[in-house]
């Protein structure tokens, strides 16, 4: 979540490495959620709402500023791109800490649940391939 608001935020030269690193954090978490029989949309559109307000991120911009960090001057824009990153991981990260109560973090455990996307984990039912439980050998008749 850091690096998404650093590349969207902070004014600093585009280093592409830094999407690949996001994009290969909310790749692992979607395989995590996979696993637990987690839904989310796997093809989320950039606009899609998000558990994070802009009322939030502006008080994060604020902040940050107050602090002496140079932030990007478009801030609609800056806006736009965070939203269009963390749509990619934020029903699977908000639904992980909930489950697995994770201690407390702004923008993740704070949100407990996600009411508006959040969907009940499907009993039985997994993205992936199937999976065999961990255990000893199945042993022949």
């Amino acid at each position: 979540m850091l690096r998404s608001i650093s590349n969207s935020l902070i004014a600093k030269p585009h280093d592409a490495r830094v999407d690949l690193l996001i994009r290969s954090g909310f790749l692992c978490l979607r395989r995590i959620a996979d696993y637990f029989g987690i839904d989310y949309d796997p093809d989320p559109r950039p606009d899609d709402p998000i558990s994070v307000t802009r009322r939030e991120f502006n008080l994060l911009c604020v902040e940050l500023e107050a602090a002496g960090v140079p932030l990007k001057p478009d801030r609609d824009q800056a806006w736009r791109d965070f939203a269009g990153w963390r749509v990619n991981y934020d029903v699977v990260l908000i639904t992980l800490c909930a489950l697995f109560q994770a201690p407390y973090a702004p923008w993740s455990s704070d949100r407990s649940v996600a009411p508006y996307r959040v969907r009940i984990l499907r009993r039985g039912r997994r993205r992936g391939p199937a999976r065999r439980s961990a255990g000893p050998p199945a042993r022949e008749a």
